[in-house]
This record gives structure tokens, sequence and C-alpha cells, in this order.
């Protein structure tokens, strides 16, 4: 069996059962011989301790009590190690977001109405401004997911309009190239 804990992985809970042969989620209990077929370890640990948060696993009636408390204990441990990951995680995303917002200020506001162009915002670049108030206007229309912080948005509208800018000039390049062949077999 010490040799088969080496190769399922690197969960001490695979001593206390066998892997079912032909299913890499199944596991078989060495103290009561229940065959669990899905689930994996994570599942079978429920098994040998009497904790499933479900109640989807029989309880082990042969598990001897410093196997169960043992269980419990790395069952525990994996739950305050992932709460601390989440916590970590969100530390760093508070942490990008201030410094974004830092380096990032807004100059317009998205929302508000004068600077989507509800309003015109002045009489005097009506005109030319208004050509260019509709080529931004694709720009202003952006799908975010939806635990994307407002600053995160800035950033991420940014990288869109230097992408779009980006593909804008290469096409007017390639634009520009054809047209020189063009002109070039035209000449001769």
């Amino acid at each position: 069996m010490a040799s088969e804990s080496g190769t399922m992985g690197r969960d001490p809970c695979w001593k206390y059962c066998t892997p079912m042969e032909g299913n890499k989620n199944g596991t078989i209990c060495n103290y009561c011989g229940l065959a669990i077929k899905s689930g994996g370890i994570t599942r079978f640990k429920f098994h040998l301790s009497h904790t499933d948060p479900n109640s989807n696993t029989k309880k082990c009636p042969n598990v001897p009590p410093e196997v169960k408390q043992e269980i419990r204990r790395l069952i525990e441990q994996r739950n305050k190690a992932k709460a601390k990951k989440a916590v970590d995680i969100e530390e760093i995303r508070a942490e990008l977001r201030d410094t974004m917002g830092r380096r990032h200020r807004h100059l317009i506001d998205e929302d508000d109405e004068e600077n989507l162009g509800g309003d015109g915002g002045g009489d005097d670049g009506g005109g030319g401004g208004g050509g260019d108030d509709d080529d931004d206007g694709d720009d202003d229309v952006y799908m975010y997911p939806a635990d994307m912080h407002p600053d995160e948005r800035h950033a991420y509208r940014e990288a869109v309009r230097a992408s779009k800018a980006a593909e804008w000039n290469r096409q007017q390049q390639e634009h520009f190239i054809k047209g020189k062949r063009k002109t070039g077999i035209i000449l001769i």
C-alpha cells in the first residue's frame, strides 16, 4: 500500500484506503470495505471523519477514534488554508485597486451624461467634436465581469482602446501598402 499512496497523491489519507481499479475517483475503505465510487479522497475523508457537510457519505463504523481525529484536523487545516488563500487574494485585489486608482485618475466620468454625448458638452466644438464622439461612442460600450472594481474597469477600457488603436493602425498600414501595390501595378 505504501507504493500506492505515493502514486495517488500527497494526501496522507490515502494510507487508509485503496484506490478502485479503473476509477480514478473511487476508493475502498481499509476499515469497513465500503466502496465509494465517486468523490475521491475528499469524500473518503468525510467517510472516516463523520463530518460530511452535505450528508451524502456513509459514516465508517470501524474507524479508530485517533484516525477520525487526525482526519478532522486535516480537514480543518485545509479549510483554514482555503480561507487564508481567499483573504490573501482579496488583499491583493484591494491593493491593485488602490494602486490603479492612484495611477489612473478618471478625468472623464463615463456615467456622467455630459461626457457620453447626452448634453453635447460645448457649442463651439459641435461639428468637429461630433465626428470624434461618434468614433469614441463605440469605445464607451463594454461588458465587464460582475465582480470587477471600477478602477479595474478603467484599466480594462484603456487596454481595449489601445488594442483597437493598434488594430486600426495595422489595418491602415495594410490598406496603405495595398494601395501602393495597386498604384505600382497600374504604372507598370
